[in-house]
Parts: C-alpha cells; structure tokens; sequence
C-alpha cells in the first residue's frame, strides 16, 4: 500500500529498503518509542535470500547462546543484542510459538516460566486451540494495565496478556521488568536471566527506562545501516515483492 501511493508521486525513486527501514522507525515513535536519524537512499536487491535471512534469524526457543552468536555475526555485542530484543515492547506472538513451552522440558513446563504466568498462557492457547489454531497472543501489556485488569477479546480473536506490570509509556522498560519476574513471553527472551552477563543489563533496563530507549535507538541505528546497497548498486523495485525484469 505504501510502495503504491509513493509510485503514484515519484515512480522508481523510493526504494523498497528505504520504506521499511523508515516504517519501522515511525511505528516505532508511534507506540511511544525513542526517535533516531535514518539516512535515505538505499537501493532494492536483485533477488531473495529467504534461506540464509531465515538461518540468522534467533527461534522462540533458541537458548542465550545462540541468540547472542546470531547478533554477533551482523556485529552486535551483549548490551546491543538485548536493547533490540526490547522491540519484544510491542506486537503479536503466535501460540504455535509458545506451546513448546508448555510440555517439552521433559513433559513438563519450562522452568523458568513463573508458575501463574505459565497457566495464564496455557489457558489462552491451549484452551482455544481447536476454535482458533493460530490464536495470537500481544506481547505486552496495553498501557496503565495491572494484573487485576479484565481481558478484552478483539475481532481477530486477540487477547490483552497479563504481565503483572504496569506500564505508563507503550514502549518501555517493562519488557525487561517482566522478564526479571520469571514472565518472558517466549523462551529465547526468558533465556537472558540465565547469562550473567546479560541479567545484568536486563536489570539496568528494568530499572532505567531512559537508559534502554537510548540504547535502543543506538541499535536499531546501527542495524538500519547494515548491508545497505547504493549508489549503481542493486535497483528500485515497482513492486516490492517483485525484482524489476524478475
């Protein structure tokens, strides 16, 4: 939609990249996050590379080590690593990404889970597995919600998840909160209380909202300037889905 209304203004001068890379950013400042400086110009691939995007791209129950190794290959360290995994801020989740963690620790729930957020879970994907097989589940918390807060269904069978954490920003410090109280909505994201390292710079960010968003902004900088084509290089796609001559 948005590659259709630019074309119609200034056809093949704005590419596809330069459209996601500022989508993101403004999404980002529109749930409340922290604003930084994205430089415009990148040109469009030739071709797909679903395969090797898929390899580097951290499971949902991919442990702390393999997460931090997959940053590590784009250059990212511990503290950038886990001011981008604040992204988790915002969004849906799929159930089929959470029901690993109901049942394959040994047949029994994840450990690390805290037991009534464990139950919690369970209730709203197992319990509506059969009515809704790919039920999505928010990641966070709706502003000013506590744990005495009623759930609200929506038209697309979404429900508010409780974390126990208020929060008075849509994009703060309660990601890394949750997490320090044993409520990490998916594996990989519990995962960084178990390296010393980075529990560390979880607690900082749970106590320090400034300190995340502005490493936060510092990350998603660095990473909207990774592989960037310029210049003769690459294209600008019509369609973004589409290589031009593909």
């Amino acid at each position: 939609m948005i590659k259709e209304e630019i074309e119609k203004e200034c056809p093949g001068v704005v590419s596809c990249a330069d459209i996601i890379v500022l989508s993101v950013r403004d999404s980002i400042v529109m749930s409340g996050g922290p604003f930084y400086p994205i430089s415009t110009g990148r040109r469009d691939s030739t071709r797909a590379f679903q395969e090797k995007a898929e390899a580097e791209i951290p499971r949902p129950m991919s442990n702390v080590s393999e997460v931090l190794r997959l940053f590590s290959l784009r250059g990212f360290d511990e503290r950038e690593t886990t001011a981008l995994l604040g992204a988790h801020n915002i969004g849906h989740i799929g159930c089929q990404f959470l029901a690993p963690r109901f049942s394959e620790f040994s047949s029994s729930p994840d450990p690390s889970m805290d037991p009534s957020f464990f139950e919690e879970l369970r209730q709203k994907c197992i319990s509506n597995a059969t009515s809704i097989p790919n039920r999505l589940v928010p990641i966070r918390t709706s502003r000013h919600l506590s744990h005495s807060s009623k759930l609200r269904g929506s038209a697309t069978h979404s429900q508010e998840l409780i974390s126990g954490e208020q929060s008075f920003s849509s994009f703060d410090g309660h990601y890394f909160r949750s997490l320090v109280a044993g409520k990490g909505i998916l594996f990989s994201d519990q995962q960084l209380m178990s390296f010393e390292k980075t529990v560390k710079i979880v607690q900082e960010y749970a106590s320090d909202d400034t300190k995340f968003r502005l490493d936060f902004a510092r990350a998603m900088l660095k990473l909207s300037n990774l592989g960037v084509l310029t210049g003769s290089q690459g294209q600008i796609r019509r369609n973004c889905s589409i290589p031009v001559n593909g």
